[in-house]
């Protein structure tokens, strides 16, 4: 059932939610201040702000001004848009460091791969809500048919994700989306299934992929936490980024050694600012000041979940729950990362590392999720 809203005011929202979001911001400017006084003399920190006034204003913006019931018949441009931007990076986009991710207009610089997560989320939320009535019935054979449209846009878009080399973005992306068709109440052999074709696709993308990708592999058999026999570490180039965030994080200890301590934002972690800025919060604030940053974002998880499952609207429980999803399996995959639970990838922490593109597709989830909670009145 659907509500109209051109005649309502926001009365309140989920605070809980609001204030997660505000906090780990507040983290992320303390800690890309700290990492730019020595590494940047400012700069990054000075663009960080920038970006982060710019997401503000989004969640604002979405929060009070967007009808998410108006913009629902969007979805599918947004997939189309995605479609665009990505053959638009494979064509125009720069190479960095052997993966082409980025594209330029004017002075500004953006990864689409993060918006197409965003738009699939969308489009999966209104999907799934349409096709409702089929979803719990459908067998294979059914659910390829009827999901058609579905299927083709996410084949097509990650196949682009996959040609620009953020495998990262598309394990995050594939983790969602699978959790959302869950969450919809799709047959688990079904689930199954997606997820056992997910792994192959991704076993065959590592091991006859890029040599960097195998790379880490073996890294991370040297250094994971679950291997006994595990072989001996060499002290090559291939290891020196998880070693060097696994000596970071043990030298934390349980309170940190304090900011003016702090080794690894001294170059010894190249990718201090981004994808091991967990690393220097682990070291300089150590497991307690870890844990709350973990923590915070599992209450943001937990609290849009409940928001989630408090909606009529299918539509905005699906919405809610995806983009909920998304940023916190990012959070943990980044966290896994430093601690080497997981291989090392190229992701961002939610709201914590420098980057412009990242913080402002997790700050417009934000703003929807909150636009979701929010109770109205009308004039």
């Amino acid at each position: 059932m659907k509500k109209n809203r051109s005649a309502e005011f926001i009365i309140s929202y989920d605070h809980l939610v609001s204030v997660s979001y505000l906090l780990l911001c507040l983290i992320g400017v303390v800690m890309i201040l700290d990492i730019s006084s020595i590494q940047s003399s400012l700069v990054n920190f000075y663009t960080h702000i920038v970006y982060l006034g710019i997401s503000l204003l989004s969640v604002i913006l979405v929060l009070y001004f967007f009808n998410l019931d108006k913009l629902r018949p969007l979805n599918p441009w947004y997939i189309y848009i995605t479609l665009a931007i990505l053959i638009l990076v494979l064509v125009k986009g720069p190479d960095v460091n052997g993966a082409t991710r980025w594209l330029k207009v004017g002075p500004i610089r953006f990864q689409p791969s993060f918006i197409a997560r965003m738009a699939l989320i969308f489009y999966f939320a209104g999907f799934l809500d349409k096709k409702h009535d089929k979803i719990r019935s459908a067998n294979l054979k059914e659910f390829a048919a009827d999901f058609a449209p579905l299927i083709v846009y996410t084949v097509f878009i990650f196949v682009l994700i996959i040609m620009e080399k953020h495998l990262s973005t598309l394990i995050i992306g594939g983790a969602t989306l699978l959790g959302m068709l869950f969450y919809a109440g799709v047959r688990k052999r079904l689930i199954l299934l997606v997820l056992l074709l997910g792994l192959v696709a991704g076993a065959l993308i590592i091991t006859r992929g890029d040599d960097f990708r195998s790379g880490r592999l073996e890294t991370y058999k040297v250094y994971n936490l679950f291997m006994r026999n595990r072989p001996a570490p060499e002290r090559n180039d291939d290891q020196y980024q998880v070693r060097e965030s696994l000596t970071a994080l043990t030298s934390g200890y349980l309170f940190g050694t304090g900011m003016a301590r702090g080794r690894a934002k001294h170059y010894y972690l190249p990718e201090a600012r981004t994808d091991y800025i967990y690393t220097v919060i682990g070291e300089e604030f150590g497991f307690l000041g870890a844990i709350i940053v973990l923590g915070l974002h599992a209450l943001l998880f937990f609290r849009a979940f409940k928001i989630a499952e408090a909606q009529e609207n299918r539509y905005y429980k699906y919405l809610c729950a995806g983009l909920a999803m998304n940023i916190f399996l990012n959070a943990l995959v980044n966290t896994g990362v430093a601690i080497s639970i997981l291989p090392s990838t190229g992701n961002t922490l939610p709201f914590i590392s420098y980057g412009g593109t990242a913080l402002l597709v997790d700050s417009v989830s934000i703003g929807v999720i909150l636009n979701i909670s929010a109770k109205r009145r009308r004039m």
